[in-house]
């Protein structure tokens, strides 16, 4: 996605020059695929057979016909075939959690803001930090892990970001003005680039929005809720939207735009003056009000692209989309639930949608039965997460491992980059869940699953 042919953005001046290597570019891609598809078969033990599913095959790669939008309930592509989403979670790509990556911090207590601040702490220039979390997203996914998902018969990965990737500050700042340059974007056409060459979709979900979207550390910061409050953030929040839909408008391999990830995750934390309940009118009033803002932010560049909002923790929190106007919508929850109120929330989520011509996601999950239910009610899935450093987790991961981390508060420059370097690799190390294995198997190649 570097050269960007259709996006009609203010880096246009650069296009004519891109445009020239565009076909070198698809050339040396197929080169790198097929040499990708050797070495993923002979490095390490769980890359053979290329992927959970034991199989090259894959779908062909992502053009204009697989366009989607909103059919009713359904996702659909622009031949009018329905779509259904099933995939995986890039977490802690682009936007670290310290419970599952290579990082050392409380859980909880400790977000992506925290390390940074801690390099900062430690004397690290600004030029320093964005090399370590380069090198760290050069290498926690790389198009070998990007052919593995694939070749499992997965057709989506969910992306989560967060503001700093592209903002140096919560007044929105650009780390580089020119956006074909900003680091952020870089990893966004990267990934669009090549998972679209290996025909999936990613859902580009803002994981971390200025000021805190939920005072859970996921948001990237702990214990602050400021964007409901603050204007600054909610313009910086609206500046970041507006320019991600200008750039990727006419890209088919984008499935939606997920506005805010789980908005008032509040539980957990103490009443202050940051604490909303979840389970309150009120949260879902505040975060309606956003999704209202931006919705209308993205279609005022991009009329065409799904919008994903997600309703935390049921999808009745969010508004009647009729009432709103909105079409082209899909709508999102999360359910972390036991196997009996899985199946509940999600027999709701599929009549909610039906009865409001919404397209339906569970964009994150860790029970494997959920994919037989989701697979059952018609909904689009993608579970958390690919991987995982801190051990198994049960059925979080994909895959896991248990590399050396960075410890932002007393790690040396040089110490930090090289354990953010190729130790974090898949290859390196990491393991294949079996339980996790075995659902994907069924659920995306049951022939496979059956011949084992």
């Amino acid at each position: 996605m570097g050269n960007n042919k259709k996006k009609q953005s203010p880096q246009q001046k650069a296009e004519a020059s891109e445009q020239k290597t565009k076909e070198t570019k698809k050339k040396k891609l197929v080169g790198i695929v097929c040499c990708l598809a050797v070495v993923a078969g002979i490095t390490a033990g769980f890359f053979v057979g290329r992927g959970v599913n034991g199989t090259a095959k894959r779908p062909n790669h992502i053009t204009d016909k697989d366009f989607l939008t909103v059919t009713g309930s359904d996702l659909t592509n622009r031949e009018g075939e329905v779509v259904r989403l099933r995939g995986v979670n890039l977490g802690g790509w682009m936007i670290q959690e310290c419970w599952m990556c290579p990082v050392i911090g409380a859980d909880g207590e400790w977000g992506n803001l925290d390390t940074i601040e801690a390099f900062e702490a430690a004397g690290f220039t600004e030029e320093q930090i964005q090399q370590l979390f380069d090198t760290y997203q050069d290498n926690w996914i790389t198009e070998a892990d990007l052919d593995i998902i694939a070749d499992s018969g997965a057709n989506c990965v969910r992306v989560p970001f967060w503001y700093r990737n592209f903002m140096k500050n919560e007044a929105g700042d650009w780390i580089e003005d020119d956006l074909d340059k900003n680091p952020g974007f870089q990893r966004l056409d990267w990934v669009i680039e090549q998972a679209g060459a290996r025909g999936m979709y990613v859902i580009l979900d803002l994981h971390g929005a200025p000021g805190g979207q939920s005072m859970n550390h996921s948001s990237g910061t702990v214990g602050r809720n400021d964007l409901y409050s603050s204007d600054e953030c909610r313009a910086t929040m609206k500046k970041l939207w507006t320019a991600i839909a200008e750039r990727y408008k006419d890209e088919p391999a984008v499935a939606a735009y997920d506005l805010m990830n789980e908005p008032q995750n509040n539980d957990g934390f103490e009443e202050n003056e940051h604490y909303v309940s979840p389970w309150d009118e009120a949260a879902w009033q505040q975060t309606n009000d956003v999704y209202r803002e931006m919705t209308a932010a993205v279609r005022a560049v991009d009329p065409d692209h799904v919008i994903s909002v997600e309703g935390i923790w049921r999808i009745t929190n969010l508004p009647n989309p009729e009432n709103e106007g909105w079409t082209n919508m899909l709508y999102q929850v999360h359910l972390y639930d036991d196997t009996a109120q899985f199946r509940t929330l999600a027999k709701e989520v599929a009549d909610y949608g039906k009865a409001h011509s919404v397209a339906t996601l569970v964009g994150e999950f860790s029970n494997m039965a959920g994919i037989e239910i989701c697979d059952e009610n018609g909904i689009s899935w993608t579970s958390w997460t690919y991987k995982g450093a801190k051990g198994s987790n049960g059925t979080w991961f994909w895959y896991y491992g248990t590399p050396t981390p960075a410890v932002p508060k007393n790690t040396d420059f040089e110490t930090a980059l090289e354990r953010w370097g190729e130790a974090i690799r898949t290859e390196n190390g990491f393991t294949q869940s079996g339980v996790v294995t075995s659902a994907i198997r069924n659920a995306l190649n049951p022939s496979a699953e059956a011949e084992k």
